[in-house]
């Protein structure tokens, strides 16, 4: 197998794996009401501290993978550090994400984000490294890409979690 193959193939395992995180996304969405995206199970652990709402959740991590995505378009040379940041900028959870047609429509735009990204993907942009313009740290594409799936998925389980115990409260 050539080297083109395994990464086209890996480029459709990251699509595979993204689209699966996303499908689970909006399980944890179907039948929410908004009112549920303000909740949060409590407002202080020993461990921790605060938790986040439902919402910030769902946010985050649709503005988080924008943004490690756009990361890894910086450690292609594609775009400049200025430009790397997550769907709405440094807003992650204002107001218009309150309601719940709003915030699935925003991690629908996320998801779109990610098959776009992927689509424009080449082998070579995988192995892509670049220096951070003011610390020392260096960015890969690759990891970046990894590191985007990989967050999703953690806040996907924080919000299955939150889902739960919203359910809990809900019922009672």
């Amino acid at each position: 197998m050539s080297d083109t193959n395994t990464t086209t193939g890996e480029l459709a395992a990251y699509g595979r794996a993204f689209d699966n995180v996303y499908k689970q996304l909006y399980a944890v969405m179907e039948g929410l009401p908004s009112a549920a995206l303000l909740w949060k199970p409590f407002d202080e652990s020993p461990w921790q501290g605060t938790s986040s709402t439902l919402g910030y959740i769902l946010a985050h991590g649709a503005s988080s993978t924008v943004y490690l995505l756009r990361r890894a378009e910086y450690a292609m040379g594609r775009c400049e550090w200025g430009a790397v940041e997550g769907d709405e900028g440094r807003e992650e959870f204002g107001p218009a994400n309150h309601d719940i047609a709003y915030l699935r429509a925003r991690v629908e735009r996320s998801q779109a984000f990610v098959h776009d990204f992927l689509a424009r993907v080449t082998p070579a942009d995988l192995d892509a490294e670049r220096a951070h313009p003011k610390r020392p740290t260096t960015f890969s594409a690759r990891g970046d890409v990894i590191h985007a799936l990989d967050h999703l998925a953690q806040h996907l389980g924080h919000a299955e979690l939150t889902r739960q115990l919203w359910a809990i409260h809900a019922a009672a």
